[in-house]
């Protein structure tokens, strides 16, 4: 049963990764909004893998706050933040018309994340290392999203999708101390950014997207 969730984790980790290109490619923002959704519920499960393989308390309650928070809570604010600013479509916000620059664009990031790594064989150390691998392209990714964005709602949602890049790599590596305060930072830094948005900006029509 341990060795299905090792085999189990890398595949989540890698639908993670997915759902982070189609952040780059998206048209729709309710569909980019839906991707982290998915991020989300992906790294609960891959939280709750590494709970069974390693017989850890701490990661069960790690996955429960990445279901409520990444899952749930932070879709639900940027859909507000949609419903609030009257956004469906961000046609600025992402390379829309240049599907195929920023395709290659995304993969060339993961190649560099999988080259920066590569010293890392052998082992167990060769799992964490593909676990590595999947979170760094995750966050660079995310950060690609977030520079081919000109509003702040597209910046948020890469600025979301970074985030549980980071978290992926911080699951990825065994007995990682504090891990639930580390997750909670680091869900505070979209939910920071969406929250003093929303505060601030309160009013429909008036986002300058």
């Amino acid at each position: 049963m341990m060795d299905i969730a090792a085999t189990l984790t890398p595949l989540l980790g890698g639908l993670v990764l997915l759902l982070s290109f189609t952040l780059v490619l998206r048209r729709q923002v309710v569909g980019a909004i839906d991707a982290l959704a998915g991020q989300g519920a992906l790294l609960s499960l891959i939280a709750l893998a590494h709970a069974y393989e390693r017989g850890s308390g701490s990661l069960v309650l790690v996955a429960a706050l990445l279901a409520v928070g990444q899952a749930l809570l932070l879709p639900l604010a940027l859909r507000e933040w949609v419903r609030r600013q009257g956004l469906r479509r961000e046609p600025g916000a992402g390379p829309t018309r240049r599907t195929l620059p920023g395709l290659v664009a995304a993969v060339a990031l993961v190649l560099l994340a999988a080259l920066a790594l590569r010293p890392v064989t052998g082992g167990g150390a060769l799992m964490m290392r593909e676990g590595l691998v999947l979170a760094l392209s995750v966050v660079l990714v995310g950060l690609l999203a977030m520079a081919a964005c000109r509003g702040p709602l597209g910046q948020a949602i890469g600025l979301s999708s970074l985030t549980n890049g980071a978290l992926l790599g911080a699951l990825a590596v065994p007995d990682l101390p504090l891990l639930p305060a580390i997750a909670v930072v680091a869900m505070a830094v979209p939910f920071g950014t969406v929250a003093g948005y929303l505060t601030l900006r309160p009013q429909a029509g008036r986002d300058p997207q």
